[in-house]
């Protein structure tokens, strides 16, 4: 699968899980809504018919009352006609409205709640239009229809009572209903959320370790190459049919061939270097011969020059050797010669030599060995009285009268750890990190460029790790310079760096 439909497909994946939680919210507000619209529709349409329902019985009632007691009166008058009459519409209009309070709730769908009431009300009702033929005869109303009508309206009074409680019984039915939804639709989005966030986390990883950690992988690669090992480990499989697998493949030719590339340099520096030993003996040979006179006299003017040849000379020969040096090292072959060492002997010979300069150069020179420093270690002597002198000559160098250069040693873990530190013009922020880079040099005001060959630092460093220890720097520019080198005991194994 390519690289490409991986992204897309993780999105959709995605997307499709973060849409399921949605869903079920949407679901949730639906069923809500269905439940409102039934609260709203039917129960509030019910429960205005129930209560219209009771104000039409106690009208209906009232006003057969007031009915049968006017007439009762016996005063024809026209004022007491007129409130017989009106007693009798309102009856009239109760009952009308009793009756379409039947068929609201029916409509409503409590049909099954409203049978016993309804079927009391037609009795009732036939009951009040009997008493009304017997006034309008002009009789008097029976005292047992006068109870039976009196009875039927207590007796409704009671069977509208369990219409409101079927009301209250099923809208109370609707909002627990409603409860429970809303109780399923937050336990279900937050069970539907949780293992949403679970699949993402799942795609997240693996789009991670598909994409983002074999990228990362390949910028450590390559910082791993920038920083000279042209034979990096890189953890991403080569035979991979995405393009993470062809960058993969294309960054191991490309080290390949710099592995060849640099092989091929460090064998034309060693061949090159080896083969200007040979010219520059000739030419050293030949100048000291003319020096001596051997080819006859030379004037002072002459033996000046030969002098500065011969100086030329012996630069370019120790230039020859530094590259040999770096090419051995860096071509595997820069073998060490270990044996065991006597740290102070070798301090102070090393120290010794400059002793002088320090005297010469008015500055103080003072050399630490701490009492818990090994008697002994393991290594080649000479490469490192060279490692320690290349730090001691580049101290003098950039350390003006008056100055100071300090030498400490002492036990650390696992070995000795030497420490030289002069308070010299110092390496600027940006330029310390090069200073072990072949041929690198500082500019600065007390040593011009050319003097040096910036090989020395790199080939202390190569000797350092030669031996399994490690060499690093710290400078203040202005506030001078300190050297850190840490070499074990005992070397890992004889073996070429």
């Amino acid at each position: 699968m390519k690289l490409r439909q991986r992204i897309v497909l993780a999105l959709v994946g995605i997307a499709a899980i973060l849409i399921i939680p949605a869903a079920f919210a949407l679901w949730g507000l639906n069923e809500l809504h269905k439940i409102a619209q039934t609260l709203d529709a039917r129960d509030v349409e019910a429960t205005d018919a129930y209560g219209d329902l009771r104000d039409a019985l106690e009208s209906a009632s009232d006003g057969q009352t007031r009915f049968v007691a006017l007439h009762q009166l016996g005063d024809v008058t026209e004022g007491s006609a007129g409130d017989t009459t009106a007693a009798r519409i309102r009856v009239d209009s109760a009952s009308a409205r009793v009756g379409r309070a039947f068929q609201n709730l029916r409509d409503s769908h409590y049909g099954d709640a409203i049978p016993r009431a309804e079927q009391l009300w037609h009795r009732l009702s036939s009951q009040i239009d009997r008493e009304r033929s017997i006034i309008a005869a002009g009789g008097d109303t029976p005292e047992d229809l006068r109870r039976e009508i009196a009875s039927g309206f207590a007796q409704m009074e009671k069977e509208v009572v369990p219409i409101g409680a079927a009301i209250r019984d099923r809208t109370g039915d609707e909002v627990d209903r409603a409860e429970r939804v809303a109780r399923g639709a937050v336990s279900t989005t937050l069970t539907a959320l949780a293992i949403a966030l679970g699949l993402t986390v799942i795609l997240g990883t693996w789009l991670t370790r598909t994409l983002l950690r074999p990228v990362g992988e390949l910028r450590r690669g390559m910082g791993t190459v920038a920083e000279g090992d042209l034979d990096p480990h890189l953890r991403i499989p080569v035979e991979r049919p995405d393009e993470l697998g062809d960058l993969a493949r294309s960054f191991r030719t490309m080290t390949a061939r710099l592995r060849e590339l640099d092989r091929l340099k460090a064998e034309f520096v060693s061949v090159a270097s080896h083969e200007i030993k040979t010219p520059l003996s000739v030419i050293r040979g030949y100048v000291t011969l003319l020096a001596d006179g051997i080819y006859g006299p030379v004037s002072d003017k002459q033996r000046t020059t030969l002098e500065a040849v011969n100086s030329q000379a012996d630069r370019l020969t120790r230039l020859v050797h530094r590259l040999l040096d770096v090419s051995r090292f860096e071509a595997g072959g820069g073998r060490l010669e270990l044996r065991e060492i006597d740290l102070r002997a070798f301090f102070r010979e090393l120290t010794s030599g400059f002793q002088v300069l320090a005297t010469q150069g008015g500055i103080d020179f003072p050399v630490h060995l701490a009492p818990d420093l090994p008697q002994t270690i393991t290594g080649d002597e000479d490469r490192l009285n060279e490692v320690l002198g290349n730090l001691l000559s580049n101290a003098f160098k950039f350390t003006s009268r008056g100055g100071s250069i300090r030498v400490d040693a002492a036990r650390c873990p696992g070995g000795i750890c030497v420490r030289v530190e002069d308070s010299g013009v110092g390496i600027p922020a940006d330029k310390l990190p090069r200073i072990f880079e072949k041929f690198y040099q500082v500019d600065n005001d007390v040593q011009p460029r050319s003097v040096g060959s910036g090989l020395g630092l790199a080939i202390s460093r190569e000797i350092v790790e030669a031996h399994g220890g490690t060499i690093s720097a710290e400078s203040e520019e202005g506030r001078g310079t300190r050297f850190r080198v840490e070499l074990p005991e005992r070397p890992p194994a004889p073996k070429a760096a």
